[in-house]
């Protein structure tokens, strides 16, 4: 092998490297920052997020968070594939019924953040409702969010 084919070899070989460290290095701030199961700073005080007055009136002083406070929820518990203990709560219809309906909350969520809808389902439209907590959510154990990836494994 020539010199001129080492040196090359040589300069490939590093610029690999350096790339490879700092993809690690990304992947690792960005694992910290968005999907390790802890408060999302970033989050805070973020405009695109603002709701508006009217739907902040009925998350806040809406009577479901009562509603679901007053539901007698039969709670779930399941085992995933990896071991962990997964938690839901499911409330029967009020007239026998086969129309379930699952609420699932979003990114940092809860089970019971859904009791908004759940109330319009099960007083409205007569359906069961089943409410999990997904990994890393609630009261379900995990160390970080999974975006419903590994929940489907069950």
């Amino acid at each position: 092998m020539t010199k001129k084919k080492k040196r090359w070899l040589q300069v490939g070989i590093s610029l690999i490297t350096i790339l490879l460290i700092i993809d690690i290095i990304a992947g690792v701030y960005f694992y910290n920052l968005a999907i390790e199961r802890n408060v999302k700073d970033f989050l805070v005080g973020n405009s695109d997020l603002e709701v508006s007055a009217e739907a902040m009136d009925v998350f806040t002083e809406g009577d479901w968070r009562d509603w679901v406070r007053d539901q007698e929820f039969e709670q779930m518990e399941m085992t995933s594939y990896d071991g962990l203990k997964l938690k839901g709560y499911f409330l029967k219809a009020k007239k026998p019924t086969d129309k379930t309906i699952v609420l699932a909350h979003g990114y940092l969520g809860r089970a019971t953040d859904m009791g908004l809808y759940g109330q319009y389902y099960y007083e409205n439209l007569g359906y069961n409702i089943f409410m999990p907590d997904f990994r890393g959510h609630g009261q379900s154990e995990g160390d970080y969010i999974g975006f419903g990836w590994h929940d489907r494994l069950i």
